[in-house]
């Protein structure tokens, strides 16, 4: 039976056999996508809790020496990448000054 008091988009119709297959298909694909997220995000911890179990295991100091060359190591390698995009932007701007004068 037709509620009155919900509107039309909030009504279903109770036909036996009948599914809505887009709305549940986009649930299923939507959770399916979350519990894929979910797995790969503790899959991804607990690998890098793996590839640190040695390093946890030195003393303090020596950690400490690690991590930080660790963060000096990753800051230089984005460094590096910034660097060579800029030394390809300036590559890409003067081949199209070349081309833009041969015309």
């Amino acid at each position: 039976m037709i509620d009155p008091t919900k509107n039309q988009a909030e009504q279903t119709t109770d036909t036996p056999g009948v599914e809505e297959p887009a709305s549940d298909e986009k649930s299923n694909r939507d959770e399916l996508m979350e519990a894929s997220q979910q797995f790969f995000r503790a899959l991804f911890r607990t690998g890098v809790h793996v590839a640190m179990t040695p390093v946890s295991m030195l003393p303090e100091e020596s950690r400490q020496h690690f991590l930080s060359a660790g963060r000096e190591f990753t800051r230089g390698l984005a460094t590096m990448a910034h660097e060579l995009s800029n030394a390809f932007d300036k590559m890409a701007e003067e081949v199209k000054e070349d081309v833009e004068k041969d015309k």
